[in-house]
C-alpha cells in the first residue's frame, strides 16, 4: 500500500470506514488483563449542530483515548447525548408554536434524532474514536428509569424534598429555574419616587418596580439613619393606601433614594431575604405567565408588567405621588436559555439538599485530580456561594419525568414504587392511593442537569451489571468545559457520592471556550461564527485536529487561528511528502535493524534527539499537555528530520557503490524508524494521516493499536549530537551563502575554512555530499565557518 498522492477528506473517509468496518476502538468487555480506562464523555447538548466549541473539547478527550490505547489500556469510550430541556424546547417552539403536550413531545423527539444523526456523522468525520455500541440518549426510557431510580433513593434519604418556596422563575417559559439557569444582563430603566405616608407626613420611596406595590409587605430603614429612626414609627402607609410594618434593618442603604427601601414579594433576591429574615407575609404577586395577580383596589390584575407598571405611574401621577423619575443603568437576571427576564415567585417545587453539603463536596472534589490544577477552585467558589437548594423540576414537557404521586385533595407527595419505573404521567395520569385517596401524577419535568449529573454511573451500568461497574466506576477521566464546573462537575460529584460514597471520576480535564480571531463571543448575530465541517473540507480533519491541539493552556479561553491552521495543514503535507521519499528509498528494504557499527554519527544524533521527544512527547500526554506534545512533534520532523537529516542520507541512498551497502541499508532503517515513530506520537492527533502513513509499511494493522513507542535510552548519543548540531550549522551556512549569490543548491563551493573544539572526521562525508564543499580546510580551535564559492 502506498502513501496517498493526494491528502484530503477522501483519504480520511477511507480510514474512518476502515476502523469502523475492523472495529478498531472497541471496548473489550471480556479482556481482564489490560488496565480500563474509563472516560465520562459530556453528552452534547442535541438542540444544533457541532460548533467549534465541541471540536476543541472533544479533540481533547479524543486525543487522551488514543494515546491511552497505544499504552495498553482497554479504553471505554462511550457517547451520550443530552437531548431534553430547554434548548430544545426553544428550538421546536420557534419551529412549531405552542403544541398540545404529547405533539409537542414528538417534535422535541424528532428534532433530536435529527440533529443526533447530523452531529453523529460530525464527529466521525472529525475522527472521534468512540465505542458507539455504548451510545446513550438521555430521552430514552432506560435512561428515565435510572435518573428516576437515583432520585427515590436520594428521596429515601431526604436528600430530595417536596416544598413551597420563592424561586427563580421564567414568565416566558413558564418554569422554575435554578440559579445556574440565569445569567446576568445590563439595561437602562427607570427609579420612580413615590409619595408614601409616614407619621402623617410624605415620605418618598424610590422604585424600579411600582407594579409590585400591591405586594408590599415591609418597608425598611437603616437604624443608623437618624431621618427616621428617631421617628419611632412602627408602620407606613403605600402609595395605593396599605399600612405595612416599618422596620430597621442594617442592610438598608441609606445612601440609595430616599434610604427607604420597599419590600415586595418579590421584586428581587434582596426582597426573598427580608422575607424570611422578618418572618413578613408572601402575597403572590402574578402568576406563571408574568400576569398580576392579588392587586385588589390597584386594578391592575392581569396585566403584564410593562403594562401594569405604566397604568400605576399615571395613577399616582394623577394622584399627585409620583414625585420625579431619574434614569438608572441596572444589572438584572436572565434565563440564559430564551434571554427574557425571570421573576422571582412562591412556587411548589422539587428540591435537592445541596446547601448543607457544600462541605461535603468540596472534600469529594479534593479527592479528584484536576487539570489544571487551579481549576477547582471554581467548584469551591460555587459551593460556598450556593445559597438556596437546588431547585430539580421544572414545568416543561420534554424531560425526565419526576417520579412522584400527588394526593389530588391534600397536595401530599409520594414517591413511585421502583417497579412503576420509567415513571410516565401521560400513560398513568392517576391512580388510587393505599387508603383509596386518589393521587394523580407529578407532570413537572428533571432539570437537565438532574439527568447528566448520573452520566459516570449511566456509562458503568449502575444497579444492572455490578462486574461492568465494578471495572468502569469511577470514571479514569471527566473532560469537560469550565464554564460548567458549577453545574456539571458540581452536581455529579455531589449526587454520584450521595449513591456510592465515592468520587465519580479520577481525573477532571478543564477546557475554555473557542472566541472568534477578534477575541469577540462567537454569535450568529456578529456574523463571525466558523463551521467546523467547512474547516474539514476547506483543510481536513486532521489540520483542525492540530488547530485543537496547537490551541494552547487549558481551562481558558482562546481566539480562533487561521494561521493555525494553515501552518497545520502544511505540516500534514510536510510530512506526508518526507513519508512518500521514505517509501521510495526503502523499496526492497526488509526492515532488520543495521549494527550499530554501521550507524554513521548522522544516524546517531538523529536517533539520540528522537529518543528525547519520545520522552518530551510522553510525559506531555501524561500531564494533557497537547499543545506542547504536537508542537515538539512538528519541529523536529520538519526542521531536524526533513531539513537536515533527509539531505544527509541521499548520497548513501542513491550511491550505494561509492558509500555502501550497509551504510544504505543503516540509512533506510533509520529514516523508516524515525518516520513511523513520529507517526506513532503523532497518532492521538493526527489520526488519520498517521494511520495512512503507517499501514503504508503495516498493511492491515492499525497504528491505533500498535503499542506506544517509548525512548530507549540506549540509543542516546551526546556526542553525536553535538557534532550534528555542528554540522547542522554549515549545511544552514551553505544554503545561505548559496541562496545570496541566487546558485542553486547542488552548486559546488569550492572550499571551507572550518575550525572547532571537536575533530570532523566523521562528519565530512555529509559536508563534501551534502553541503557540496570540495575542499575542507579545518583545524581545531575556536569555531569558525568560512565558504569560498
Amino acid at each position: 500500500m502506498a502513501v496517498c498522492e493526494r491528502y484530503g477528506k477522501e483519504t480520511e473517509e477511507k480510514w474512518q470506514r476502515w476502523w469502523e468496518e475492523n472495529r478498531t476502538y472497541d471496548y473489550d468487555e471480556n479482556d481482564a488483563s489490560r488496565p480500563v480506562y474509563s472516560i465520562d464523555t459530556p453528552p452534547a447538548f442535541t438542540s444544533g449542530a457541532l460548533h467549534m466549541g465541541h471540536a476543541l473539547s472533544y479533540s481533547y478527550f479524543d486525543f487522551v483515548a488514543r494515546y491511552k490505547r497505544m499504552r495498553g489500556f482497554n479504553v471505554y469510550y462511550p457517547q451520550g447525548w443530552d437531548c431534553q430541556g430547554f434548548p430544545t424546547e426553544v428550538k421546536v417552539e420557534q419551529k412549531y408554536g405552542r403544541l398540545p403536550r404529547d405533539e409537542f413531545r414528538k417534535r422535541c423527539v424528532e428534532w433530536t434524532v435529527e440533529y443526533i444523526g447530523k452531529m453523529r456523522t460530525q464527529m466521525k468525520s472529525l475522527g472521534f474514536s468512540a465505542d458507539w455500541r455504548y451510545e446513550y440518549r438521555t430521552m430514552d426510557p432506560e435512561y428515565h428509569k435510572l435518573v428516576q431510580l437515583s432520585l427515590l433513593q436520594m428521596h429515601k434519604t431526604g436528600q430530595i424534598y417536596h416544598s413551597k418556596h420563592p424561586v427563580y422563575w421564567c414568565p416566558n417559559c413558564g418554569s422554575a429555574l435554578a440559579k445556574t439557569d440565569t445569567e446576568d444582563a445590563e439595561r437602562d430603566t427607570e427609579l420612580h419616587y413615590v409619595n408614601f405616608t409616614l407619621s402623617g407626613k410624605p415620605v418618598l420611596v424610590a422604585t424600579t418596580r411600582p407594579e409590585l406595590m400591591h405586594a408590599c409587605v415591609a418597608v425598611l430603614y437603616n437604624p443608623a439613619d437618624a431621618r427616621y429612626s428617631r421617628l419611632g414609627a412602627k408602620t407606613i402607609t403605600t402609595a395605593l393606601g396599605k399600612e405595612v410594618p416599618f422596620l430597621p434593618d442594617a442592610d438598608a442603604d441609606m445612601e440609595f433614594g430616599s434610604g427607604v427601601v420597599m419590600v415586595c414579594t418579590f421584586g428581587d433576591k434582596q426582597d426573598v431575604v427580608w422575607m424570611y429574615k422578618h418572618k413578613l407575609p408572601i402575597i403572590e404577586s402574578m402568576d406563571g405567565h408574568g400576569r398580576i395577580t392579588n392587586s385588589g383596589s390597584a386594578g391592575i390584575d392581569g396585566l403584564k408588567v410593562a403594562e401594569a407598571r405604566k397604568k400605576l405611574l399615571e395613577k399616582f401621577r394623577a394622584d399627585g405621588k409620583l414625585v420625579k423619575t431619574e434614569k438608572l443603568h441596572q444589572s438584572y437576571k436572565v434565563h440564559d436559555r430564551c434571554k427574557k427576564p425571570i421573576e422571582y415567585q412562591l412556587s411548589m417545587q422539587w428540591f435537592a439538599k445541596v446547601t448543607e453539603k457544600s462541605e461535603e463536596i468540596i472534600a469529594n472534589a479534593k479527592k479528584i485530580k484536576w487539570v489544571p490544577d487551579f481549576g477547582i477552585q471554581y467548584l469551591i467558589d460555587w459551593a460556598r456561594y450556593v445559597e438556596w437548594d437546588w431547585v430539580i423540576s421544572r414545568q416543561r414537557v420534554f424531560g425526565t419525568p419526576l417520579p412522584f404521586w400527588l394526593d389530588k385533595a391534600t397536595g401530599a407527595a409520594y414517591p413511585a414504587e421502583e417497579a412503576e419505573l420509567p415513571f410516565d404521567p401521560d400513560k398513568t395520569p392517576k391512580k388510587a392511593g393505599k387508603n383509596g385517596e386518589e393521587l394523580v401524577a407529578e407532570t413537572s419535568t428533571c432539570d437537565c442537569w438532574v439527568d447528566s449529573s448520573i452520566t459516570p454511573l449511566a456509562i458503568a451500568k449502575w444497579g444492572e451489571d455490578e462486574k461492568f461497574f465494578s471495572r468502569t466506576y469511577p470514571s479514569s477521566l471527566r473532560p469537560q468545559g469550565v464554564e460548567i464546573v458549577r453545574t456539571w462537575a458540581f452536581y455529579t460529584i455531589y449526587r454520584c457520592c450521595e449513591l456510592t460514597g465515592i468520587p465519580p471520576f479520577r481525573e477532571i480535564l478543564l477546557n475554555g471556550s473557542v472566541l472568534a480571531p477578534d477575541g469577540k463571543k462567537m454569535s450568529k448575530s456578529l456574523g463571525n461564527i466558523i463551521e467546523p465541517d467547512k474547516l474539514i473540507a476547506d483543510y481536513s480533519a486532521d489540520a483542525v485536529r492540530q488547530w485543537a491541539a496547537l490551541s494552547g493552556a487549558m481551562a481558558k479561553d482562546r481566539p480562533f487561528s487561521y494561521q493555525d491552521m494553515q501552518y497545520s495543514k502544511s505540516f500534514l503535507t510536510k510530512m506526508l511528502n518526507a513519508a512518500k521519499l521514505v517509501e521510495k528509498s526503502c523499496a526492497g528494504f526488509e526492515g532488520k535493524a543495521p549494527d550499530r557499527k554501521h550507524l554513521r554519527v548522522t544516524d546517531r544524533w538523529i536517533l539520540s534527539r528522537l529518543q528525547k521527544v519520545k520522552k518530551e512527547v510522553e510525559a506531555d500526554f501524561e500531564g494533557f499537555q497537547f499543545h506542547h506534545a504536537t508542537k515538539t512533534v512538528q519541529d523536529f520532523f520538519w526542521h531536524e528530520f526533513c531539513d537536515y537529516y533527509l539531505e544527509y542520507t541521499k548520497h548513501r541512498l542513491y550511491m550505494p557503490e561509492t558509500y555502501g551497502q550497509e551504510s544504505r541499508r543503516a540509512a533506510q532503517w533509520v529514516l523508516r524508524t524515525v518516520l513511523l515513530e513520529c507517526a506513532q506520537i503523532l497518532a492521538p492527533v493526527t489520526a488519520h494521516m498517521s494511520e495512512e502513513i503507517w499501514q503504508s509499511f503495516h498493511p492491515g494493522n492499525s497504528v491505533h493499536r500498535s503499542a506506544w513507542p517509548s525512548a530507549d535510552d540506549a540509543l542516546l548519543d551526546e556526542d553525536a549530537e553535538k557534532k550534528c548540531a555542528f554540522l547542522n550549522e554549515v549545511a544552514s551556512l551553505a544554503r545561505q551563502s548559496k541562496a545570496e549569490r541566487k546558485l542553486p543548491l547542488n552548486a559546488e563551493i569550492a572550499s571551507a575554512d572550518i575550525s572547532c573544539g571537536f575533530a570532523i572526521t566523521d562528519i565530512e562525508e555529509e559536508m563534501h555530499a551534502t553541503a557540496r564543499v570540495k575542499v575542507i580546510n579545518f583545524a581545531e580551535g575556536e569555531k569558525s565557518i568560512k565558504f569560498a564559492l
